[in-house]
């Protein structure tokens, strides 16, 4: 989409730096990662709560890794592709509030507990 800018970081975890493009405008997080190509997207999100995530135009599955704000892993879902299928008409919600999502279709290993850097 040529609307906007990417900005991308890198942050770390676990001993690994995972290069991620920045989505910290409300038009880039409304975009999100729809009719990308496979990548790491960051949503920095401007108060820690419960926010929802849906897959518009997401072609590929993923997994949202869920932050609170000291970038501590809260919550995990597998997203999948809407399809004609009711059952993947969903929208992923995390069970605590957080202030950051990661949305990778990268096996990342991640578990809750967990803790990032940037």
């Amino acid at each position: 989409m040529g609307f906007h800018i990417s900005v991308l970081m890198k942050i770390k975890t676990k001993g690994k730096t995972i290069e991620v493009d920045l989505a910290d405008s409300f038009l880039k997080r409304i975009v999100g990662l729809s009719l990308s190509k496979k990548k790491n997207m960051l949503f920095q999100l401007p108060v820690d709560d419960r926010w929802s995530l849906w897959m518009f135009l997401v072609r590929y599955q993923i997994d949202m890794i869920f932050l609170d704000s000291e970038k501590k892993v809260v919550d995990i879902k597998k997203g999948i592709p809407i399809s004609l299928n009711p059952k993947t008409w969903k929208v992923y919600t995390p069970k605590k509030e957080c202030r950051y999502i990661l949305e990778t279709p990268f096996d990342l290993k991640i578990k809750i507990g967990d803790k990032f850097s940037w």
